[in-house]
Parts: structure tokens; sequence; C-alpha cells
């Protein structure tokens, strides 16, 4: 009976929910996340996302999701604004991804996208609303090879995708009306006949217009 309920214990342990602050994410807010269950590595499965004004309480907005994945770094802290692909994926990541001047936020809702990555809800922040408001376009960016990369500089969004070890497919988007809309796709395929060689296939939006190339290149070793 001892051992049964020591063992018990430490199951209900592993696997407890946490809580985690995180003030060094934003120069504007602060953010609080609640998981319901944690071990050494990562949590799962219900979360609370709430936000405050920097250093201040009450939050301001609280945000629910049914289920997260949060990867936790060799200190047991949540990855935050860190992605890495097929490797690092933080649980929220911060920046502005319409191009507006204003902190947006990407929550992790769990692992739905290309091989069992982390997925995101993106929420743009609204000036009128005083509070981020969730963004079904943009979440669906989110949902390719982990997040979605931000040029800052061109004012681009980049998604990833695959199919085995030999077919890549590399997207950027561009933000009209303050929606994404597609302006470029490369498809990298080495699954063609020809095993020394790459196809690349760019389509390119010109004008309104797709158009597209197709090259091919040595196959690397």
């Amino acid at each position: 009976m001892k051992h049964t309920l020591l063992l018990c214990l430490l199951c209900s342990a592993a696997f407890a929910p946490k809580t985690f602050d995180i003030r060094n994410a934003s120069n504007y807010f602060d953010i609080k996340i609640s998981v319901s269950t944690c071990d050494e590595n990562s949590c799962h499965g219900k979360a609370t996302f709430s936000f405050y004004k920097k250093g201040g309480t009450p939050p301001y907005q609280v945000i629910n999701l049914p289920d997260t994945y949060v990867e936790l770094n060799e200190k047991g802290r949540p990855e935050i604004n860190s992605t890495l692909l097929y490797d690092q994926q933080s649980a929220v990541n911060i920046g502005d991804f319409n191009f507006d001047g204003m902190e947006d936020i990407a929550l992790c809702n769990g692992a739905n996208g290309s091989y069992g990555m982390p997925s995101y809800n993106i929420y743009l922040s609204s000036r009128a609303a005083g509070k981020f408001l969730y963004n079904r376009k943009f979440s669906a960016l989110g949902e390719h090879l982990g997040m979605f990369e931000v040029d800052k500089q061109k004012k681009l969004l980049i998604t990833f995708d695959k199919s085995g070890c030999c077919w890549h497919i590399t997207e950027q988007f561009s933000v009209v009306n303050n929606a994404p809309k597609k302006i470029l796709e490369i498809v990298e395929d080495a699954t063609i006949p020809d095993e020394s060689k790459v196809k690349i296939t760019t389509k390119k939006l010109v004008n309104g217009k797709w158009q597209k190339t197709v090259k091919f290149v040595p196959r690397k070793n």
C-alpha cells in the first residue's frame, strides 16, 4: 500500500500543472502561462495565457486554449521568441505580423503542424479593441512546418513544408488589406526519375498574374 501511494504521488508530481511568469518577451506587456500537464521537458493540454501591462495587475486579457505544447529549456522555463526549423519551437512568439507597427502574438495550440510540429493561433493587436484579436487567415500560416518566419525589412511572411526527405516547398506572403497574400512559391523536387538533378519550380505573382519557371540543378550528395 505504501509503495502504491508513493508511486501515485510521484506520478502526480511528474504530470502536474504549472504556471510560468514571462517578463522578458515584450517591452510592453508581461505574460503568465498556466498549463494543465507538465513533466520536466514539456507541458501540454489546456492552457491559459494571461496578459498584463508591464509590471501591472490584474490581466487586461486572458486567452484560453484547449491544447498547447510548451517546450521547456534546461532551466525548466518555456521557450519564447525562439524558432529553429525542425528543432526548437516556442510556446509564444511575439512580432509585428501584419507590419502595422504593433506587437502581435502567436500562441501554440498544440502539435497540429506538418510532421507533428507545433501549430499556432495568431492574434493581431487592435488599438480600437485594446487587446489582441484572433485572426483566422494569419493562423492558417501557423499550421505548416513550425512557426512562419517574419522578414521585417521586406515585410514578408515565409512558410516551409516538406514531404519526406526530397520534396520541399517555401511560400512567401505579403500583407494586403491586413491579410496575408501569397506572392511566391518555390518547390524543390528531388523525387524526379533523374536522380542526379533537382527540379526547382518557381511561381511568382507579377501584376496580378502567376509566372512559372522551371529549372534543374545538380543534386547535392
